[in-house]
């Protein structure tokens, strides 16, 4: 059982004070779950900068400053659509993502009201083919996505962003392997998932008491944990899943063991935070990377399992040469079944320069695995 994320949200990241309390708090955090037998993979910090008025320069300032402290990772929040600076924010992202190295951020594509900010989702779209041709093989959009309905407080990346009256600390479990225990052996999937709530509440638990412990000594409030189950390596959510499917993941049955997965999910008694939803990351998954290849999914299957699990596309490579229109409608449809479902998505997609639908990724990362590319 791994800790993927301990994320801290403050308000003001251009306070040295705050800065510095989240850098330690995360130390201490890092330090005491290890003690305690858990492998912390890293530590997180979340903002929301948008508010006002911030160029390029300013925050990449604020890059060195949390590098300088030991931050590994920095999200600034999410820019939402109908305020002040709304477009020149926009404008700015693809000059912030490609001259950073641990910056995230996002912008929101619903708009409060409910409705898809059309406008919004092409300028986003823009945002995405820049990170692509100024990164390379595209890796720069890993930091960087669109959200539909996304909560605050959220521990995972890129979707983090802050809303709180004051620093707070969510945690993101990894926990695929927690599934591959429920699942493996389980006559049927009523059982597996049953089985999969006892365990999951059980060491959700044991995470909770640490958490609140660590709460109470620094007085910065736990928000709950995410309790979507991240792949990484070997631990494979698809391979997982495949102890309950009679075939393999996208073949028939795929999107009703992802509804009775995501329903469980949202029933812990636990205190819950984020998506707390099932993640389907291509690119983060090697069972998932593998079964895209063979192609047993595809992009519409995709869209389909986002009408019950949790996040929505999630690193999906796209041909490098995928128009603006086509990314655009890509968004406005993850942004229509967000409003119409009421249920946050996101969409983090990969188009790859010099790569066509069909052909293979070819990252050097430790955080990808590589697949084929998606037809659009």
């Amino acid at each position: 059982m791994k800790i993927r994320t301990i994320t801290t949200g403050i308000p003001l990241p251009f306070s040295p004070y705050q800065l510095q309390r989240a850098a330690k708090f995360n130390a201490a955090c890092q330090t005491y779950f290890e003690t305690n037998g858990y492998d912390v993979q890293t530590t997180r910090v979340s903002c929301q900068i948008w508010d006002e008025n911030r160029d390029v320069d300013t925050i990449l300032k604020l890059e060195s400053d949390a590098q300088a402290l030991g931050i590994e990772f920095l999200n600034l929040g999410t820019i939402l659509p109908g305020r002040q600076h709304t477009q020149t924010h926009i404008e700015r992202i693809a000059d912030v993502i490609t001259q950073s190295k641990i910056i995230f951020a996002t912008v929101t594509v619903a708009t409060q009201s409910g409705g898809v900010a059309s406008e919004i989702a092409e300028s986003t779209a823009e945002v995405i083919q820049q990170i692509a041709h100024r990164t390379d093989a595209g890796y720069g959009n890993l930091r960087f996505a669109a959200l539909m309905n996304c909560p605050p407080n959220t521990p995972f990346f890129p979707a983090a962003f802050w809303q709180d009256t004051k620093t707070n600390f969510g945690i993101g479990w990894q926990a695929a392997d927690l599934v591959q225990q429920a699942f493996t052996g389980a006559p049927n999937l009523e059982l597996a998932l049953q089985n999969l709530k006892a365990i999951m509440e059980t060491e959700g638990q044991k995470i909770v008491a640490l958490a609140e412990t660590l709460a109470q000594e620094w007085r910065i409030k736990f928000v709950g944990i995410d309790v979507s189950p991240a792949p990484m390596g070997d631990e494979s959510i698809a391979h997982a899943m495949e102890h309950q499917l009679p075939g393999l993941f996208g073949e028939r049955g795929t999107l009703t063991v992802a509804a009775g997965l995501t329903q469980t999910l949202q029933t812990l008694a636990l205190p819950l935070c984020g998506y707390s939803g099932l993640m389907l990351p291509v690119l983060e998954d090697v069972g998932l990377g593998n079964r895209s290849e063979a192609g047993y999914f595809n992009l519409d299957s995709l869209l389909l399992y986002s009408t019950v699990c949790g996040t929505g596309l999630d690193t999906i490579p796209i041909p490098g040469d995928a128009s603006t229109s086509q990314i655009t409608s890509i968004l406005t449809d993850v942004a229509t079944l967000s409003i119409q479902l009421n249920k946050p998505l996101s969409v983090r997609l990969f188009p790859v320069p010099g790569c066509s639908a069909g052909e293979i990724t070819q990252f050097d990362s430790p955080y990808l695995t590589n697949t084929r590319v998606m037809q659009v």
